[in-house]
């Protein structure tokens, strides 16, 4: 009689983890996308938050793009500036 192969847990993860991945693989705005998204956002002065998830509709379907708030140094005052994945930063003013 055959013997069943055994399946190691660290093989199982790694299954899931690949099945995962291919189904909800991670949205990437474009800088229209992220332009449009930039200007519903809130005062970053107000939003008592850390973050923003601003929805948007991309070929009939809902994608979150999630701004985070970064204190900038300006002068000797610290500014509040909303930022995207930490590399790209939004000034109020500007979008």
């Amino acid at each position: 009689m055959p013997s069943k192969p055994v399946s190691s847990p660290a093989s199982s993860t790694r299954q899931k983890t690949k099945n995962r991945s291919r189904s909800s693989a991670k949205f990437i705005p474009n800088l229209q996308q992220l332009n449009d998204a930039a200007t519903e956002l809130p005062d970053p002065d107000l939003w008592p938050e850390k973050t923003y998830q601003c929805p948007i509709q991309i070929d009939g379907k809902q994608r979150t793009i999630e701004f985070s708030l970064k204190s900038i140094n300006r002068g000797k005052v610290l500014t509040p500036r909303w930022t995207y994945e930490g590399r790209i930063l939004i000034r109020k003013r500007d979008a």
